[in-house]
């Protein structure tokens, strides 16, 4: 009966956990190595000024600085696209300098940066 099961491909010797000793050896005892710890303290302590400082330096994201890339627009539009996408750009920005000429005018704006009131400006378009 066993022959036809390892014919079929099934693996007997896992059916025992403890395994089959071979005949006329006997099992040896295990040799005990002696143990080793490596648990030992770090004898260098490190202040917390620089922990902090580490902390806070590697949760900067440092982005290169960006170059600047020219497009050939005439492999993307047609003249006549690219004249009207050239005209909305000039009047937004005509409108954006509008903008920024009211905002220099108010006094509730003077401690503002010009980032911000560059970001006003560019808001209150439509």
């Amino acid at each position: 009966m066993t022959e036809n099961i390892r014919g079929i491909g099934i693996n007997t010797g896992s059916v025992n956990p403890y395994g089959a000793q071979a005949k006329g050896s006997e099992a040896k005892p295990e040799e005990k190595q002696p143990e080793v710890k490596t648990n030992t303290p770090q004898n260098q302590t490190v202040k917390p000024e620089d922990v902090l400082a580490y902390m806070a330096n590697s949760a900067v994201v440092v982005n290169p600085k960006a170059t600047t890339k020219t497009y050939d627009v005439s492999k993307y539009v047609t003249p006549e696209q690219a004249a009207r996408i050239a005209g909305f750009v000039t009047s937004f920005e005509d409108q954006v300098a509008k903008g920024l000429i009211a905002i220099n005018e108010m006094e509730e704006f003077e401690g503002l940066s010009e980032a911000a009131k560059y970001e006003i400006a560019a808001a209150m378009v439509q």
